[in-house]
């Protein structure tokens, strides 16, 4: 009874645990969004937990699952013959020797582990999420070569922390946003989406004087993912602004490949595609006879539409140097495309090819939750 009373003790405050890592990974994408879509390529960096473990990492955790398998058989065997002993007499050992237990190690109270992990676990993430095994969360920080707004020709060195996230497979946090699977299976999942993009100040460059301030913005919406090969990564995310900013859609379609991975040293690139609606369009491209006039007339009147506001390209590296260290470069080219490069925010004072330099220093923590 007390053993009982104990594990139910113990689940109470894992599933405690479970449920503020979801509060803290929902309130760190409130805090740690990008920079606003003007003030940035929007260009993800792949973050080093999305293809799984390397070799050696995998080999690693296959020795502790045998390791924790046989634990749980001697525990078994220790409890069978525990339970034996309550039935079965037992001869005094001073008269007829050592009972069969004596010389061996009580493992009676020692940490029952499950065994092997049943494959049928992945298939819905909510479920898995209810007993996650890791929690994954890397930290970093690092310098940016960066437009000081979207479509700019001026270029400015910014910080970038970074915060990536991954409770099992059902929280994934990033710099593009949070991402909750409700539904996943295999490879695939799906869920919602939510995005901070922060605001973008007229006062950021003097070609944006007479524009206003867009608003903070909340952005609200769902994603479909999936992995394959264990090379290739595909996501698509189609957000709505639902509070002050621009109010309106954004559709993100991204491919990520794994280009090599080793123990020391990983690569990847990315491509990715932006649609944005007339809403988005209106708030960041657009130029009313107002905000013209407030320009001095050095804005001209202009009407932008719906379309894909940009096509780009990153290529990450990752240096290990240590156990949980890591060294990451990137840089990314985004060509602002079609209708949206018109707009004389870019045409006339700007420039519609966008490039993006850092690097990272990360260190990631492993939370093995059982």
């Amino acid at each position: 009874m007390r053993k009982n009373a104990m594990a139910t003790k113990l689940r109470a405050v894992k599933l405690c645990g479970v449920g503020g890592l979801v509060g803290a990974s929902l309130a760190i994408a409130a805090l740690t969004a990008p920079a606003n879509a003007q003030q940035e390529i929007d260009e993800p960096q792949l973050s080093p937990m999305l293809f799984g473990e390397t070799e050696k990492e995998r080999l690693e955790k296959i020795r502790q699952e045998k390791e924790e398998q046989d634990e749980a058989l001697l525990i078994t065997d220790e409890q069978e013959r525990d339970h034996q002993d309550l039935d079965e007499p037992h001869l005094d050992p001073l008269v007829f020797g050592k009972r069969r237990s004596d010389d061996d190690e009580d493992l009676t109270g020692a940490r029952i582990t499950l065994g092997a992990e049943d494959n049928n676990r992945g298939f819905f993430s909510a479920f898995n999420f209810l007993t996650p095994e890791e929690t994954n969360l890397s930290l970093g920080l690092g310098p940016v070569y960066e437009p000081d707004y979207f479509g700019s020709d001026n270029y400015e060195f910014n910080p970038d922390p970074q915060v990536y996230i991954k409770v099992k497979n059902f929280v994934f946090l990033d710099d593009s946003g949070a991402d909750i699977a409700l539904v996943g299976f295999s490879r695939f999942r799906i869920g919602p989406t939510l995005r901070i993009t922060k605001r973008r100040d007229q006062d950021d460059n003097p070609d944006l004087l007479g524009l206003g301030d867009v608003g903070t913005t909340f952005e609200f919406g769902g994603f479909a993912a999936t992995t394959f090969l264990n090379r290739f990564a595909v996501k698509a995310k189609v957000r709505h602004g639902l509070k002050t900013g621009h109010r309106g859609t954004v559709v993100d379609g991204v491919l990520t490949a794994l280009i090599f991975r080793t123990d020391l040293f990983s690569l990847s690139t990315t491509a990715r595609a932006t649609w944005v609606g007339d809403r988005y369009a209106d708030a960041y491209f657009s130029v009313t006879p107002g905000q013209s006039a407030r320009s001095g007339g050095r804005l001209p009147v202009h009407d932008a539409n719906a379309g894909f506001r940009d096509l780009g390209v990153s290529v990450t590296g990752y240096v290990n140097i240590g156990d949980r260290w890591s060294f990451n470069p990137y840089a990314t080219y985004s060509y602002v495309y079609g209708e949206i490069a018109k707009t004389p925010i870019i045409d006339q004072f700007g420039d519609r090819d966008q490039f993006t330099v850092g690097v990272h220093l990360m260190r990631q923590f492993n939370f093995n939750i059982r």
